[in-house]
């Protein structure tokens, strides 16, 4: 090597070297958009597609000079996105409903930037796909499915859902930033119809095989309706402070043993709350049950936290045994019975969201095999 290509050498080091050092300085200026809390991720493929995609004919405004015609419009259609981990650990991947209003990201992260569920899943060597229920995020409203109601506001956030909780980031308050940003992600509404959801939920099972369905709030009802349209296909539920409906409004797509008559409802009866705090549970007669065979010892997680709103803390056990009652194996855990603390039903965005999932849905999700 000659003196001239040794001083370059040195030249392009001492740069290299400067350089990095300025690169240092400047991203540990920079604040952090995530924390990588979760830990490692590494994937092998990402994508998205739909599902339910329904075309319909429509007629077609005349152009200038021109005659009225027919176009084809697309209702129904479920968004899907998949992350597929590089390691795969588990035998079978996550379905991530979301909640009313909201849309996938509220698996994704927090709104004051920290790692969300999905990450915590992925790092634990979990595929996982989330969707978009119809006529929320990436799946379109549509104005056959009617007119929106009005939009969510941050005081209803406030009130309805973030005042009970000791831990949400920001403290809930309808001003602050943290709300803000939850807000934002809120659909008016309205939703298709369960049975087209039902038959969406269908078609991805049908797409991806045997899978773990995990929802949240009103998302819940795609549990119970996916298990009820493809039992072979949905190995378990967990669901985070889910809605029901099943012996009532989801009752038509449901198939009960014995098989209910047009228009004939479940009959219930109200028993005695279990203890102060609890609210009285209503259930079949005992010498007058309804099962449903799709359900027949279906391993099912019910999870609640301490201090969610008067819907779910309070009632939440009863839907462990309307669910036992129809032929599942259901069991709920409370937070506070793993030393947790403080939540509300948006805990997915709290600020303890990963010792939840370390906790309470990786231990229960990894034992499904």
């Amino acid at each position: 090597m000659t003196q001239t290509s040794k001083a370059r050498q040195r030249g392009s080091s001492i740069f290299s070297l400067i350089a990095g050092l300025t690169i240092c300085a400047a991203t540990a200026s920079i604040p952090a958009l995530a924390g990588g809390e979760a830990g490692a991720i590494s994937l092998r493929d990402q994508g998205f597609f739909w599902v339910g995609a329904r075309a319909k004919t429509v007629e077609t405004p005349a152009r200038a000079g021109g005659a009225p015609g027919t176009g084809h419009v697309i209702e129904g259609q479920m968004y899907v996105g998949y992350q597929l981990v590089a390691k795969k650990r588990h035998p079978y991947p996550l379905v991530l409903v979301h909640g009313g209003g909201g849309q996938a990201t509220d698996w994704m992260g927090t709104p004051d930037g920290r790692d969300g569920w999905l990450d915590y899943f992925l790092a634990a060597g979990f595929d996982v796909y989330f969707v978009d229920r119809p006529a929320h995020g990436r799946s379109p409203n549509n104005r056959s499915y009617g007119d929106l109601r009005p939009s969510a506001t941050t005081e209803q956030m406030t009130s309805n859902f973030l005042a009970q909780s000791k831990q949400y980031p920001g403290g809930g308050a309808p001003t602050s930033k943290e709300n803000i940003q939850h807000t934002a992600s809120s659909e008016p509404g309205p939703t298709v119809s369960n049975a087209v959801l039902q038959e969406d939920l269908a078609e991805l099972l049908d797409r991806i095989g045997p899978a773990i369905v995990v929802t949240h709030s009103a998302g819940g009802a795609s549990g119970w309706l996916a298990m009820a349209a493809r039992p072979d296909k949905v190995k378990a539920v967990l669901a985070i402070e889910p809605v029901m409906g099943i012996t009532d409004n989801l009752s038509p797509l449901i198939g009960f043993k014995p098989a209910l008559a047009q228009g004939e409802t479940i009959p219930t009866v109200e028993l005695p709350a279990e203890r102060a705090g609890l609210n009285p549970c209503r259930l079949q007669p005992k010498d007058n049950v309804h099962t449903v065979p799709a359900f027949a010892a279906k391993k099912v997680l019910f999870v609640v936290s301490p201090q969610s709103s008067p819907m779910f803390t309070p009632n939440v056990h009863c839907s462990v045994q309307v669910l036992n009652q129809l032929g599942g194996d259901a069991k709920l855990a409370r937070l506070e019975d793993y030393g947790i603390h403080g939540n509300g039903h948006f805990m997915n965005e709290e600020l303890n969201n990963g010792e939840i999932a370390k906790k309470v849905f990786i231990p229960w999700l990894s034992s499904i095999k």
